[in-house]
């Protein structure tokens, strides 16, 4: 058994931004940093990203325990390891003191029938950061100088020459598109087009395009995100779509997708992007809907279509382990380099209201807060 590090004992209070009420402002406080409980880690936060979700719940369209400390999108060092055995990362090395990670958004329990079944971040006894409330025993956002992990959180190194600032969308929007191109099987060969150019699609498009897929095109309204995928996916082709009825119609029967596509990925989350995405399956193709995080209301389909095709459509919603590693793999190597280069502006944990403002603006693919 593992004593308490006593790097804990220095760290007395922290500092978070509390949100108290839909549509509010965040309240900056100082608080108590808890005990730490068996295995359990306190770590200094060095990066929390701003994610769509994020705006959300902050913006009271979805509901949301109050109050909380928003953010999940997080890089930071560890201070300290509570006692009991070792707390290892995802592949079964241990954590100690000093060392720069990153961690999955949920935390699981590992062993109810989701878990069992390859489902962690559907666990009966889940835990989500960003996504609690707050009260005097945790510390469980972001949006903070300091976090404490629970068991049952995968945690994973940051290698050498990424930074923190680049590395904090991998816990939600890269680690979620690596989850996506996973369940589309093997894309070598196969055609994909993205649906979405936020952080999430843009993602998705250098992702499978590391991954040897034969053509990625890119599906957006707004030129400036198109314009994007020049630094994260210079290979794709990039199409502009305004959202309406009849651009639909030239996106099913243009050139780029005449056939369809083998995967289609909805990272944009509206019913027409969801709508779009299962009229662009081609025969034997899947269809991930991974956009959809606040409700937006019902989206067409046409099952015979679907089942004339053979096509597959898939829910996905967060990502495991597996997924979360692979994110930062692709951020510290070449093909992700670009990716990674997109995360920014930084602005200090003092000025939270401002970066959500310019997070919601929509004019930075991911505003990132630093204490």
């Amino acid at each position: 058994m593992r004593m308490l590090e006593t790097a804990e004992r220095a760290v007395a209070t922290a500092r978070v931004a509390l949100l108290t009420r839909p549509g509010g402002s965040l309240e900056l406080r100082d608080v108590p940093v808890p005990p730490l409980g068996e295995r359990e880690v306190l770590v200094r936060i060095d990066a929390c990203a701003v994610c769509g979700s994020d705006l959300h719940t902050a913006h009271g369209r979805r509901p949301h325990p109050l109050p909380a400390i928003l953010g999940h999108e997080i890089a930071g060092t560890v201070v300290a390891v509570g006692a009991g055995p070792d707390v290892v990362d995802v592949v079964g090395e241990a954590i100690t003191a000093g060392e720069q990670i990153t961690w999955s958004v949920c935390a699981s329990c590992g062993e109810c029938d989701r878990c069992r079944g390859g489902l962690p971040q559907k666990c009966r006894q889940l835990f989500k950061y960003g996504h609690a409330a707050n009260d005097e025993h945790s510390l469980a956002g972001g949006f903070a100088s300091h976090v404490v992990l629970r068991p049952g959180t995968a945690i994973v190194r940051l290698p050498a020459g990424l930074t923190a600032v680049a590395a904090a969308p991998a816990s939600c929007a890269v680690a979620t598109a690596a989850a996506a191109l996973r369940v589309a099987g093997d894309l070598h060969g196969r055609s994909v087009v993205v649906l979405g150019a936020g952080m999430l699609g843009l993602s998705v498009a250098s992702l499978a395009t590391a991954r040897g897929a034969a053509s990625v095109t890119v599906v957006d309204s707004r030129p400036e995100r198109l314009d994007l995928l020049a630094a994260a996916a210079p290979q794709a082709n990039t199409v502009p779509w305004s959202g309406d009825e009849a651009g639909l119609e030239h996106l099913v029967t243009g050139v780029l997708v005449a056939d369809g596509a083998d995967v289609v990925v909805d990272a944009g989350g509206s019913v027409a992007t969801a709508q779009a995405a299962m009229r662009l399956i081609a025969t034997g193709g899947t269809c991930v809907l991974a956009g959809t995080v606040a409700p937006v209301g019902n989206a067409a389909c046409d099952p015979e279509r679907i089942v004339r095709r053979q096509a597959t459509i898939r829910g996905v919603h967060n990502y495991r382990p597996e997924d979360l590693a692979a994110a930062i793999s692709h951020l510290a190597s070449p093909a992700g380099a670009g990716l990674a280069s997109l995360v920014g502006p930084v602005m200090p944990l003092d000025a939270i209201d401002e970066a959500l403002v310019m997070a919601a603006a929509g004019t930075a693919v991911r505003v990132v807060v630093t204490p």
